[in-house]
């Protein structure tokens, strides 16, 4: 058994055809073909059930079985390998949306490179579905979204929730508890938190046309300039703005559902990896409850210890 015959069998199993996954790992088909043949050789079962006309690849039982192993296998085998590039720091991939990355985790990544010298971060910002996409590929090892996306492979728990409020910078025609039916939709700086935000937005406003639809937290407050502009966010954005003197926020007679946090991560995760995850999670629980605009939203199992 070689890591590229478990490489071809992970990768058929992702892409769902033998050509796609050709393609993915820069290899012919034929040449698939054979290494999952010689895996099907060496292990004496079937992976693939193969029938006339059918395009899709579809697992035996035997092959389903294998999954969890396969990837497991594969990420001991590159941890093994490495082991000659570590430098005496444990390195911690992660990857977050804009605001968690540019706002809300901001203090937290600095508190463990302060308290954590042994910890090298690589931080990188996504969308919610790169996030996913990136930990089901093994490239990032934890990741921050809004947006659970459920993955056979990735375990989402939620972290924390926040308030919304609306944010503007025209201080005249606003005040607190305001209802959505005062709001021009035309004047607002529109983002999708999520799908229970679009929803809620939805039923508000069945008008769609807004002044600028942006695709980041951060992005939004370049907008409010317009006489009347107004943005919804969440609390860790009204902290962020809340030194400036031009910029106001104020809560919504129809509340908004709070924005949650979620955490990201592989059901089988690099075995050299689990220290340091356990630990920045620590740090990141701490932190979060002790942040009075995020509510905690429970405790979170280690790593390993997930149900399912």
């Amino acid at each position: 058994m070689t890591i590229e015959e478990i490489d071809a069998f992970l990768a058929v199993v992702e892409c769902g055809t033998l050509s796609i996954a050709a393609d993915k790992l820069f290899i012919s088909q034929s040449t698939i073909s054979q290494r999952l043949k010689r895996l099907e050789n060496e292990l004496g079962a079937r992976l693939f059930l193969r029938q006339q006309g059918q395009r899709s690849a579809v697992l035996t039982p035997a092959g389903s079985n294998l999954v969890p192993m396969a990837q497991q296998w594969a990420s001991l085998w590159r941890d093994m390998y490495s082991l000659n590039t570590i430098s005496g720091k444990s390195s911690l991939s992660i990857g977050s949306v804009d605001l968690v990355n540019s706002i809300s985790f901001v203090p937290l990544y600095k508190n463990v490179l302060k308290s954590h010298p042994e910890i090298e971060l690589d931080i990188n910002t996504h969308h919610s579905s790169e996030i996913h996409g990136l930990l089901e590929n093994r490239i990032i090892d934890i990741g921050f979204v809004f947006s659970p996306v459920k993955y056979p492979d990735i375990i989402s728990t939620p972290l924390y929730s926040e308030k919304m409020y609306l944010i503007t910078r025209d201080t005249g025609i606003y005040y607190d508890n305001i209802s959505t039916a005062k709001l021009d939709p035309q004047k607002e700086a529109y983002l999708r938190w999520n799908t229970d935000y679009e929803l809620w937005h939805h039923s508000n406003w069945s008008q769609t046309r807004h002044l600028v639809n942006v695709n980041t937290g951060t992005n939004m407050i370049h907008y409010l300039d317009e006489p009347g502009s107004w943005t919804i966010g969440p609390a860790s954005l009204v902290r962020f703005l809340k030194n400036r003197q031009d910029t106001a926020f104020y809560q919504l007679k129809e509340a908004p559902p709070p924005l949650v946090c979620y955490r990201l991560t592989h059901r089988y995760p690099k075995p050299s990896r689990q220290d340091v995850m356990n630990t920045f999670c620590r740090e990141m629980e701490l932190f979060i409850k002790s942040n009075d605009r995020m509510n905690w939203l429970g405790s979170v199992p280690p790593l390993g210890e997930h149900d399912g």
